[in-house]
């Protein structure tokens, strides 16, 4: 926890991690004088411009004064493959205006090559280079140390992505990583960019694989086809090459970036839409992280609120099954679209903003709908389908 300056706000709140939650007037720190004492003059300035009250929409990814028309007007005035990079995951925009401030820069940027605008976009690989250099320097010392060759893979090529920008091997990699020890690190969600929901954040994930655990989720990846063509909606919108997706079981040692606050039980990658059309996905799942939350939270909530006579469908077993579905449905339904003027866009990209929340609420109602359906299909879900339902 860090404290700045005096009475500012600080710290992530547990119910909404956009909302501070404590300052440095009503917070434990206040014990220590020189913690809380007034800071004057410029100093004072510097720390409020450095720790700011409202939290930007787009989180330091744009600048903090833009808006979508802006944003539009510019994309509008560039080549199609700059559209792609500039709706991408892995770049920062930045202005002209405040660029001239800051020479430095230059040999970093890809600027847009219409002067007419003030934004321009610099690729994480340059934005972020000292630590990215630092960062795959230790991945391949990383990687030449591993005995497993998937390992080893996924290593050098993230290694090799956080340089040049491009993860589309690197994802591929950890697609195929058949490890004892299970590595997911990368910008990866976008839940942060709260304007268009484009840019993705550095995350870490370190787990030991739990081979039996793996083993009997496997049925779950298999029938993806399956809950694809049964899905209830038209047959359009269905895709006929839903790959079986790999689901690695997982007991969690060490996590790091953007994965703070709200503790994430699983999670399924990669979001980028041509290893999703091609390849699929890949599920993780936390189960020590599930065991938990499940103990910790989920009990003792159910031991309040649940009549007595109903706690007895209050079991681990369904609520990890029910994450599992969860996370399988993120990997079903429409992802590549045809849009009314025949042009080939995404859900996410048409989404925009709105795309997170409305792809949670789609795993978790399909992800019942997914479970149900499976009943008649593997005899040992008939005793946890009451438990997820109630």
């Amino acid at each position: 926890m860090i404290c700045c300056g005096h009475n500012f706000s600080f710290g992530r709140s547990c119910l909404d991690e956009n909302v501070a939650f404590l300052t440095t007037a009503d917070s434990a720190v206040k014990l220590l004088p020189e913690a809380t004492k007034p800071i004057t003059g410029w100093k004072g300035l510097e720390y409020r411009t450095a720790f700011p009250m409202l939290k930007p929409p787009g989180a330091n990814f744009y600048p903090p004064d833009m808006d979508k028309m802006e944003f539009q007007l510019w994309k509008d005035s560039l080549t199609e493959d700059k559209k792609q990079e500039a709706t991408g995951f892995f770049n920062v925009f930045k202005r002209h205006s405040e660029f001239i401030l800051d020479a430095s820069l230059s040999e970093n940027a890809t600027v847009s090559s219409s002067h007419g605008h003030d934004l321009f976009m610099v690729p994480y690989s340059s934005e972020y280079k000292t630590f990215l250099a630092k960062a795959a320097d230790l991945l391949h010392k990383a990687g030449d140390l591993t005995s497993s060759p998937s390992l080893k893979r996924l290593l050098h090529r993230k290694a090799d992505a956080f340089l040049s920008n491009d993860y589309y091997d690197s994802d591929l990699a950890w697609m195929e990583l058949d490890s004892k020890l299970d590595v997911t690190i990368g910008p990866y969600e976008t839940y942060e960019d709260a304007i268009f929901g484009y840019k993705a954040t550095f995350e870490a994930f370190i787990g030991v694989r739990d081979d039996k655990a793996t083993a009997q989720v496997k049925l779950f990846g298999d029938h993806l086809q399956v809950l694809e063509q049964n899905l209830p909606l038209d047959n359009v919108y269905k895709s006929d090459h839903v790959i079986a997706a790999p689901i690695r079981v997982i007991q969690l040692v060490y996590n790091a970036g953007d994965v703070k606050g709200p503790q994430t039980v699983a999670f399924n990658l990669p979001n980028d839409e041509r290893i999703v059309k091609d390849r699929g996905t890949a599920m993780v799942m936390l189960k020590n992280v599930s065991e938990a939350k499940f103990k910790l939270i989920l009990q003792p909530i159910a031991d309040v609120c649940i009549m007595k006579e109903q706690r007895e469908f209050v079991d681990f077993d369904s609520f990890f099954t029910h994450t599992i579905c969860h996370e399988c449905c993120h990997g079903i339904g429409p992802h590549t679209i045809t849009l009314p003027n025949g042009q080939t866009s995404t859900v996410r990209l048409e989404l925009q903003e709105l795309h997170s929340s409305l792809e949670e609420a789609k795993a978790d109602i399909v992800g019942l709908w997914a479970l149900k359906f499976l009943i008649g299909k593997v005899s040992h879900l008939i005793n946890i389908v009451v438990c997820c339902y109630n």
